[in-house]
């Protein structure tokens, strides 16, 4: 074989790796630093850290969803976070924790709990729980934190394709981390 075409092989060989890898990584999650901005509601008194280049919404149906905020616009297998407010007046953590679970194991398809953790986010306790479930043909990965303080409940959710969901982790945990309830 000529030098010639051992070059152009070898040349073509690394045009295709290269090209894979790159639909990798763009396919995965974030592959560039992200800058963080924070949304604040006033009216339901919390604000929340979010990646500049997200989308905001602040749908009115169901009236617990305060804002959501997604990686993309518009598209499939979307990648986001959603806080919502509930009356929780009576409720304990544990209590609302299980009202919650409740609900996921009758309306969520394939649920399938993943871990359950207590934690306390920024002097509220709280209780981190993952858990897996499936959107049409997608397998998601979710993180939801329970807070409640001051007879109200929170919600905060996180989630992603299972695939690509540690690629976003450190984004989560950012926001998650962020969150303040306005006193």
């Amino acid at each position: 074989m000529s030098k010639r075409v051992v070059f152009l092989i070898t040349i073509l060989s690394l045009v295709f790796t290269l090209s894979i890898l790159s639909v990798i990584s763009t396919s995965c999650g974030p592959s560039e630093p992200l800058q963080f901005v924070t949304y604040t509601d006033e009216a339901n008194r919390f604000s929340i850290e979010y990646p500049d280049n997200w989308h905001t919404n602040t749908p009115k149906d169901p009236p617990e969803l305060k804002v959501s905020i997604w990686e993309k616009e518009f598209g499939l297998n979307p990648v986001g976070i959603m806080v919502a407010k509930y009356a929780a007046s009576g409720y304990t953590l544990e209590s609302f924790f299980e009202y919650r679970k409740n609900y996921l194991v009758g309306n969520i398809e394939n649920y399938s709990p993943v871990s359950t953790e207590e934690l306390t986010m920024n002097g509220v306790p709280a209780i981190k729980y993952t858990y897996t479930q499936t959107v049409g043909p997608t397998a998601y990965k979710s993180v939801e934190i329970c807070l409640v303080k001051n007879n109200t409940g929170w919600i905060l959710a996180f989630n992603s394709p299972g695939k690509s969901f540690y690629s976003y982790k450190s984004t989560f945990n950012t926001c998650f981390n962020s969150f303040r309830i306005l006193e």
